[in-house]
């Protein structure tokens, strides 16, 4: 089953509103409100991935933006929170499929562009920030 960043809550028009007159989502480049708003987005995600995030941790990272262990536990840097929500989008889709797939290879980089189209763009774009 392919799902796309539109499918987890990015349906609506620039200034436009849901079916049923729900207030559309923020902007894909607006920063995150708060860590609430981006751990509920990991959920979104979890759910369409179809992946059991037992614990999500948004803290100080030195080295990387996100991990994820066996037991179900993911961990951002919370330095996402300032950054634009594609972005967020990218680490949190990228944490969430080492669930599925532990590595880089085809597998997963295939379903990094069925979930996130031209990942590559924001893979780069996350990469001249450093870590």
């Amino acid at each position: 089953m392919r799902t796309t960043r539109k499918e987890v809550g990015h349906s609506c028009p620039p200034g436009g509103e849901k079916n049923g007159g729900q207030e559309c989502p923020p902007s894909l480049s607006m920063p995150w409100r708060d860590r609430e708003g981006f751990k509920a987005r990991v959920m979104e995600w979890a759910r369409k991935l179809e992946v059991d995030a037992h614990s999500i941790y948004i803290r100080p990272m030195t080295r990387k933006w996100a991990s994820c262990s066996t037991a179900g536990t993911l961990s951002f840097n919370d330095e996402l929170l300032a950054m634009e929500r594609d972005l967020g989008d990218y680490v949190i889709v990228h944490e969430l499929l080492h669930f599925s797939v532990p590595n880089h290879g085809k597998l997963w980089k295939s379903l990094m562009r069925a979930h996130l189209g031209e990942y590559e763009k924001l893979e780069q774009s996350l990469n001249a920030r450093g870590r």
